[in-house]
């Protein structure tokens, strides 16, 4: 690749996840749900979502209620128990996700545990290798 070009693939895995956000917004004006809060995990990027979430709401004539963000250490929690707790903590009821495939059976095993992922929860999750499996989560 020429020297300009460098990293081309990063700004084409950053475009994926900015254009994952732009359709969920859309989605989200669509039914006019504009609380939300936003989860991530420490996955590598997550503070670049975090940044693209306020611009997209900073940014727009919608009136977003952005309830803050959580960041989980699933590394750092086994068992689930603080994942559960932080995961209560959330007072909105649409979510923004942002982890990979492997973090996401985690996250959805203790919202699930938390009563969370039952009827009235809508999440989104958005990540660059969500897909690609053929065996579905079993949460």
């Amino acid at each position: 690749l020429p020297p300009q070009e460098k990293g081309s693939t990063f700004l084409q895995l950053g475009s994926s996840t900015e254009q994952q956000l732009r359709v969920i917004f859309e989605v989200l004006e669509e039914y006019d749900w504009t609380a939300f809060a936003v989860v991530t995990t420490l996955l590598p990027g997550y503070e670049d979502f975090v940044d693209y979430v306020e611009v997209l709401t900073d940014s727009s004539f919608i009136g977003w209620e952005h309830r803050g963000v959580v960041t989980l250490n699933l590394t750092d929690d086994p068992e689930g128990a603080r994942t559960r707790r932080q995961l209560r903590e959330v007072t909105a009821q649409i979510r923004l996700l942002y982890c990979s495939r492997d973090e996401a059976e985690a996250v959805f095993r203790a919202a699930r545990d938390a009563g969370l992922a039952g009827p009235g929860y809508v999440w989104f999750v958005v990540g660059t290798n969500l897909g690609g499996s053929e065996q579905l989560p079993e949460h």
